[in-house]
C-alpha cells in the first residue's frame, strides 16, 4: 500500500515544530503525542505549558514546498556545457515574482508558492494567490507531483505593456516523484492543455553559438525592452554536473549585477580600505539591492505597496540578504575582499535602498 509523507508545522512562540505524519485513507489530525523533549525545547515546566500543538495556527496544515533551481548566470566556465548541436531553448527572462502551484492530496486545492513560502488569503504575492484559487483544482487532480513554475509578472524594474501584467507565464514543471524537471516540450503541451500561458520562446533547436543567443538579449514580447534570456540545454536536461549546469541566464549590460572593471586590489596598506571598497563595489550594485527588495515583497518582508516600505523594516533584513546573496553569487569576490567585506556591503546596500526609496517617492521609478 502506498503511503504519502507530509509534514505538519506548529508554532511555539518564534519556533517551528515539524512534525511528520503518514496519511493512509483518512486524513490525519495532529497529535502532540511524539513531539519529544529535545523539540520541546530546554526551558522546563513552564516553557512547556506555552507549546499549543493543534490550536497554534501558522496555518494550515501543509505539504513541503518544490523551490525552484538557482539560474546562475552565463560565466566562460560554463560555456563548455553547450555545444553545437545540442537541442536548446532560448526563452525571455520575465522579470516578475516567481509563483508555483502544485495539487494538494491532503485539501484537494492547489496550494500557491512564492519564491520561499506558500501564499495564503493574508500573503497574496501581488494577486497571484487570488489568481489560483480561480483556477479549477480538479484539472490538477491528475498530476500531483507535478510543481508548476511560472513568472508572475508585476511592475518591478522593467517596464512592461500594462495588459500583460497580472498574468502568469510557466516555465517548467517538476515531478516530485521522477526527481527531474520535464522536457520543455511536455511543459508547453501541459500548459496549453490546461490553458496557461506558456513563457515566450525566442529559439528552439540545435545550439548554433553564443553570439547568436546573445542577440536576443533585451528582446521582449512583454515591454519595450526585456531583461535578458534564459537559455536550457534539453540534451543535457536534469544533469547534475554543477561545474556545468544546463540552465543559465543572460541579462542586460545595464542591469547586470556585477560592475566588471575593477582595479587591482593595492599592495599598499594605506590604500588597503579603499582597494577592498572597489572590490564590494563591483558586486553589491544598485540592480542587486533592487532585485533583492522585490524578492523582500515577494517573500511578505515587505508590503505589497512600496508606498508602506521604511527604511527601518528594510535594514533589519537587507543587508543579510545582499551578503548572503554575494556569498551564494560572487564566492571568490568576497573571499577577496576578505574581513572587511561585510561591514562594507551593508553600508553600500543601504546606501542603494534609501537612494530607491527616495527615487519613488518623487515618482522616478514605475510603481
Amino acid at each position: 500500500m502506498n503511503r504519502l509523507i507530509y509534514p505538519i508545522y506548529f508554532v511555539e512562540e518564534d519556533q517551528l515544530v515539524q512534525q511528520h505524519i503518514e496519511k493512509k485513507n483518512d486524513i490525519i489530525l495532529g497529535r502532540n503525542e511524539g513531539i519529544n523533549e529535545q523539540q520541546k525545547g530546554k526551558r522546563g515546566t513552564e516553557h512547556n505549558s506555552k507549546l499549543n500543538i493543534t490550536q497554534a495556527v501558522i496555518g494550515e496544515r501543509m505539504m513541503d514546498q518544490k523551490r525552484y533551481m538557482e539560474i546562475e548566470r552565463l560565466r566562460d566556465d560554463f560555456k563548455t556545457g553547450f555545444r553545437t548541436g545540442d537541442l536548446v531553448q532560448i526563452s525571455e527572462k520575465i522579470d516578475g515574482s516567481n509563483g508555483a502551484i502544485q495539487y494538494d492530496l491532503m485539501t484537494d486545492t492547489l496550494a500557491a508558492f512564492s519564491r520561499n513560502k506558500r501564499l495564503n488569503e493574508k500573503n497574496r504575492l501581488s494577486g497571484f494567490w487570488d489568481y489560483v484559487q480561480s483556477l479549477c483544482a480538479e484539472d490538477y487532480k491528475d498530476t500531483p507531483d507535478y510543481v508548476i513554475f511560472g513568472e508572475w509578472l508585476t511592475q518591478n524594474i522593467i517596464v512592461y505593456k500594462q495588459e500583460n501584467i497580472k498574468r502568469w507565464y510557466v516555465f517548467d514543471i517538476y515531478d516530485r516523484k521522477e526527481m527531474r524537471y520535464l522536457p520543455q516540450t511536455e511543459v508547453r503541451q501541459f500548459a496549453e492543455s490546461h490553458n496557461l500561458l506558456y513563457a515566450h520562446v525566442f529559439y528552439e533547436g540545435a545550439f548554433i553559438s553564443w553570439e547568436h543567443v546573445k542577440s536576443f538579449v533585451g528582446k521582449s514580447a512583454y515591454g519595450d525592452l526585456g531583461e535578458g534570456v534564459v537559455i536550457k540545454n534539453q540534451t543535457r536536461l536534469n544533469s547534475r554536473d554543477k561545474d556545468h549546469p544546463f540552465v543559465v541566464k543572460l541579462v542586460r549590460k545595464d542591469l547586470q549585477e556585477v560592475k566588471r572593471a575593477r582595479k587591482q586590489r593595492r599592495a599598499d596598506p594605506v590604500d588597503e580600505l579603499l582597494a577592498v571598497r572597489e572590490i564590494v563595489e563591483s558586486v553589491v550594485t544598485r540592480q542587486r539591492v533592487e532585485k533583492e527588495l522585490y524578492k523582500m515583497r515577494d517573500d511578505g518582508i515587505l508590503p505589497e505597496d512600496w508606498k508602506s516600505w521604511n527604511i527601518k523594516m528594510i535594514a533589519q533584513n537587507l543587508p543579510k540578504r545582499i551578503y548572503l546573496d554575494c556569498v551564494k553569487e560572487e564566492r571568490e569576490t568576497v573571499k577577496e575582499a576578505g574581513e572587511y567585506f561585510g561591514k562594507i556591503c551593508s553600508a553600500m546596500a543601504m546606501g542603494y535602498a534609501r537612494e530607491i526609496l527616495e527615487e519613488q517617492k518623487k515618482g522616478c521609478l514605475a510603481e
